[in-house]
């Protein structure tokens, strides 16, 4: 079973650039989370809660480093996702696209 999570918008300190370090810029989350399922459900409520807190109580320099971070975490606290893919964009940073960086675990 793999549970979906698209489109998840907030607000985070996240960048290098003087300016990403001073003032939240939006970023969207998206999110593929695959476990065995046995009668027992994934909370995808819970995994958007904890990424929101994520990004409420940590700053990051790099995307790179916000994915690593978060990958130890998930691994961590949702024992039972056996693979996720987990992307975070950032909407505002070009005028003619929408960057990014992708984790596939």
């Amino acid at each position: 079973m793999t549970l979906l999570i698209q489109n998840l918008s907030l607000q985070a300190i996240i960048g290098i650039l003087p300016q990403e370090r001073e003032k939240k810029q939006s970023i969207i989350i998206d999110g593929e989370f695959s476990y065995e399922y046995k009668g027992e459900y994934l909370n995808y409520v819970e995994i958007v809660e904890f990424l929101k807190f994520e990004f409420e109580n940590n700053t990051y320099g790099l995307l790179e480093e916000a994915l690593q971070d978060l990958k130890m975490k998930i691994n961590s606290y949702f024992p039972s996702i056996i693979h996720f893919t987990l992307s975070i964009k950032k909407p505002q940073i070009l005028n003619d696209c929408i960057v990014g960086a992708k984790i596939s675990v």
